[in-house]
């Protein structure tokens, strides 16, 4: 054979390739599950010649509990590794590299002893990836650890083309053999030399088939599927681990090794190994592009889909709740619900803004209006020039919110909803400019079509319908009204309750009416001091998120508590004493909106039984009782509990 005796033999390091993939999916296990967590997390990597060089490459599949590689990609090698994520860089930096090297070579020597690399050849190529990632900037710091054995000595006592001890028929066999082998013991296995041809065995057959005291007789060749380029003389990095084993294994004379390249430039090396079997000391920390030990620095940041930032950076604050504060909060079940604002003035727009910071996908905006030039200082979603094109409020919201966070699937209906009390009543309009439809039906359809239901509109009369149909359609509703320096939010009834909590009209003894009539401009507009519509938007959402992540959503009790804290049935708050009470009351059996009476006479009649509403400001009392109850000579002592607030 060629080449100098007992040369230290020199190997091919890696070049490494890490695809934005794996980086989007450590983040969002770091978030999602690990948390505070710094334990390692199994994964592939894959090394291959590509371009000439030993090109080593992680992504988005390296998480997966297997790896997958086209079964044509013969000469794509398997690798073992462990992910380290540490939760800060000042832990990353402290963390003691020779200790970790050392821990996993150990770990992978007691594999080689016990039989675990008989089972599965590609833990021979074993690596270590210490991280630390800056998820709010998306700036990940990382080091490889090629992990190799440093206390024995590898000789090359020479090398030869494979075409000097096989024929062409002979290495047509081998490299037909090799395709045959599975993923894992592709790139380790061994080649066994008979009168008859040749047959490839696994590292697992070769060892159960012949003892060590039978290879002596044998003519046998250890195959490793070599990524170096074929100029270079030196075999690629891992061969040393494989080495390493044979050592330990095997035999302790020279040893021969095929080194598969393509059939023109593989070739045949003999080596011989020194040192012990204790293999106590390992290496393997990669060198940076300069030369020097030390970790790389990559930032996504600018890469990244901006949409796709925009939405983790959303979930990001979210997911950190779930770390230490609040480890059972469900924010799949905020994602996943869809939300149907009716009121898309500065309740609606307060709303929609904080159900997308809790990670709302889906919101339908519903309003008549139109932005006028006294909306924008208050109702956020609106802007100046929405004043002067004169656009519709529940156009203009959808377009806003989808440009604070693009993934919204935001949809506007501009209609008015029909009020008991109003002439107008339920007048048929084009819907899309094609189909007539009448309002209440098509609110019926919306409500129907949405999990949760808000309802923010300006007087009390315009919440009855939908009052009525949140509990037709078995829907969770939320009221927000506003006074001059107090709020109500409340949570309507579920008649699933064991003990049914009262709607928004169940303190009511009168049915609702026109309200808007003979109105001064102080009583048309909503004159409110400024913060009292935030505080009661943030809180009618608090309270939705927290029916959401309760068992029995609207049917919990005013008691119960979740994940957030309790869940009340009704919040007032008062700005004048800078106070708020919880109040409970039960579902009125005779209520105008939602008692049994009115959902009948809707089931049976529909449009008819509405039209009916909207002609009389009488016609509910008397279906409901109320007018019999007016009569009652305690009379005076119910009106003096009845709620003083005009909400």
């Amino acid at each position: 054979m060629e080449g100098l005796a007992r040369e230290v033999l020199k190997f091919s390091s890696l070049s490494t390739t890490i695809e934005p993939g794996f980086w989007y999916k450590l983040a969002e296990l770091k978030l999602e599950i690990d948390k505070l967590d710094e334990d390692e997390r199994e994964i592939w990597g894959s090394y291959q010649n590509i371009g000439g060089k030993s090109l080593f490459n992680i992504g988005l599949s390296s998480f997966n509990n297997t790896l997958s590689i086209p079964e044509n990609c013969f000469h794509t090698n398997v690798a073992r590794g462990y992910c380290i994520n540490k939760n800060t860089l000042e832990s990353y930096k402290g963390c003691d590299k020779t200790e970790l090297a050392s821990m996993y070579g150990q770990r992978l020597k007691n594999q080689m002893c016990n039989g675990e690399v008989l089972d599965d050849p590609s833990l021979l190529s074993s690596f270590i990836l210490l991280t630390h990632a800056d998820l709010k900037k998306y700036n990940f710091i990382y080091w490889f650890a090629f992990l190799v054995p440093q206390d024995i000595t590898i000789n090359a006592i020479g090398s030869n083309p494979l075409q000097s001890e096989f024929t062409s028929d002979l290495i047509s066999e081998l490299f037909s053999g090799h395709s045959l082998l599975n993923l894992i013991n592709r790139t380790f296995f061994v080649v066994v030399k008979t009168e008859n041809g040749i047959k490839l065995y696994t590292l697992k057959e070769f060892s159960s088939t012949f003892k060590n005291e039978e290879l002596d007789n044998l003519c046998y060749y250890f195959g490793f599927c070599d990524c170096s380029s074929g100029e270079s003389k030196n075999p690629s990095w891992y061969l040393r681990n494989y080495l390493a084993f044979i050592h330990l294994q095997f035999s302790n004379k020279p040893i021969k090794v095929i080194c598969m390249r393509d059939k023109e430039t593989s070739y045949i090396l003999q080596v011989s190994i020194e040192g012990g079997k204790t293999l106590e000391k390992w290496i393997g920390w990669k060198r940076k592009s300069d030369g020097k030990f030390g970790p790389i620095s990559v930032n996504l940041g600018d890469s990244m889909d901006p949409v796709r930032l925009a939405e983790n950076g959303k979930r990001l604050n979210l997911s950190l709740m779930k770390w230490r504060l609040a480890p059972e909060l469900n924010l799949d079940i905020v994602r996943n619900t869809s939300f149907l604002l009716l009121g898309s003035g500065t309740l609606g727009c307060s709303v929609a803004l904080n159900l997308t910071a809790w990670g709302a996908e889906k919101i339908t905006f519903v309003d008549s209006g139109r932005v006028s030039y006294s909306n924008p200082a208050r109702q956020f979603l609106f802007t100046f020039e929405d004043s002067r094109a004169n656009v519709h409020k529940a156009h203009a919201a959808a377009r806003r919110i989808k440009c604070i966070c693009p993934n919204m699937v935001a949809s506007s209906e501009v209609f008015e909803i029909p009020m008991p009390g109003h002439a107008t009543g339920d007048i048929a309009f084009k819907l899309n400019g094609v189909d007539d439809v009448f309002p209440s039906d098509h609110l019926s359809k919306l409500i129907s079509e949405h999990d949760v239901i808000f309802l923010l509109t300006d007087t009390r009369e315009s919440r009855w319908l939908p009052t009525v149909l949140a509990r037709y359609h078995k829907k969770i509703a939320v009221t927000a009204a506003l006074g001059f320096d107090s709020y109500l939010v409340m949570r309507h009834g579920s008649h699933e309750a064991q003990k049914p909590l009262g709607c928004y009209f169940c303190n009511d003894v009168t049915a609702p009416g026109n309200s808007t009539a003979d109105r001064t401009l102080d009583q048309q507009c909503t004159v409110a001091r400024p913060g009292v519509a935030s505080l009661a938007a943030a809180l009618a959402v608090e309270l939705a998120v927290s029916i959401l992540q309760h068992p029995k959503r609207g049917a919990a009790d005013s008691t119960d508590e979740t994940v957030l804290g309790v869940v009340p049935h009704s919040i007032r708050g008062y700005l004048s004493s800078f106070s708020h009470i919880l109040p409970s009351t039960p579902a009125f059996e005779s209520c105008v909106a939602c008692s049994s009476k009115v959902l009948s006479a809707y089931e049976a009649e529909g449009r008819l039984f509405l039209q009916k509403v909207y002609e009389s400001t009488t016609f509910l009392e008397n279906l409901t009782g109320i007018s019999k109850l007016l009569n009652d000579p305690n009379i005076d002592e119910i009106l003096e509990l009845d709620d003083e607030e005009d909400f």
